[in-house]
């Protein structure tokens, strides 16, 4: 009915009847679908006046993607909810042998499981530590644990934020750098905080929020591999901490980038800070920036720039 309109006037509903073969009322009800998706508005007796389909569609185009992100954090709560519901069952029918996973509630629990992990270590420790404000005092955690064993001679590997190579983790970044070299990589963005040992337990938050207020620890085989995988993936992309990132022949920065992908994909800024580790605000300043850049007037319209420059 839309394409109809906007091709050609029309004098009547039955004019639009007969062209598309319905009733009058199909026609009527299409129209005042129309209206309330702001794609018509009502003028005199008539069909009404079109809106202009650059305005119209792109605002039908944003409120789909609002319905999107809502469909997205509902989701999010129904795996929670899940997650919860399979814990309880373990809890009240627990399998035989011996456990495969664990849960550590508490900061202070956490700590103490983190070092005892620590402790016990025998070849291999395996860190995803986005770096960030929410976080740092956990960076600092693991990066003094990694002194610790590393002097005993164990393998440490660690991928961070490029986030740690400046804004307030400057001093963080180069203090560990300098102390550990090479074993410390980073990447733009992080999707979870990760610590696998000696290949045979790992931890990973319950909430990615709040990352170490409860873990979980694994030790189901067919886990640990795809998590050693994960890491190994990562591992490869990433850039040794002494070593410069580079802007690509766009001009973008690797971080920013990244923050354009993680809008395509429709993750929200609060989700988009904790995987880069910055501030909401750096989040909303790097997003403000690209927009001039890219001569947009949403973000909408920014990831449609993108895409159509080839940014993303």
């Amino acid at each position: 009915m839309y394409e109809r309109l906007v091709v050609g006037p029309h004098q009547s509903k039955a004019d639009l009847a007969r062209q598309l073969g319905l009733s009058e009322d199909e026609v009527r009800t299409a129209l005042e679908r129309l209206e309330k998706l702001d794609l018509l508005r009502p003028f005199g007796s008539g069909l009404g006046e079109l809106v202009d389909p650059r305005l119209g569609l792109k605002a039908l185009l944003l409120q789909q993607m609002c319905g999107i992100e809502a469909r997205l954090r509902a989701f999010e709560e129904d795996r929670v909810a899940v997650m919860a519901l399979i814990d309880r069952y373990a809890d009240v029918h627990p399998g035989g042998g011996e456990p495969t996973s664990e849960y550590v509630a508490g900061h202070e629990a956490v700590a103490g499981r983190l070092r005892e992990l620590a402790d016990t270590v025998d070849t291999e420790w395996l860190a995803f530590v986005p770096g960030g404000a929410p976080s740092g005092s956990w960076l600092e955690t693991v990066q003094a644990l990694e002194w610790k064993i590393r002097s005993r001679g164990v393998s440490t590997r660690t991928i961070s934020t490029d986030s740690i190579r400046c804004d307030a983790g400057v001093s963080l970044g180069a203090a560990w750098s300098g102390a550990l070299g090479s074993p410390v990589r980073t990447v733009p963005s992080l999707p979870v905080h990760m610590l696998v040992v000696d290949r045979s337990r790992a931890l990973l938050p319950a909430d990615p929020a709040d990352p170490w207020r409860s873990v979980m620890q694994v030790s189901t085989p067919g886990a640990l591999e795809a998590l050693t995988a994960l890491f190994e993936g990562v591992w490869e992309s990433a850039v040794p901490l002494g070593t410069a990132t580079q802007p690509d022949e766009s001009g973008l920065s690797p971080r920013e980038k990244e923050l354009l992908r993680l809008l395509a994909r429709g993750l929200n800024d609060d989700v988009i800070r904790r995987r880069l580790g910055v501030s909401l605000r750096t989040v909303r300043r790097i997003v403000a920036d690209l927009c001039v850049r890219l001569g947009a007037t949403s973000r909408f319209e920014a990831g449609y720039q993108a895409a159509k420059r080839g940014w993303i």
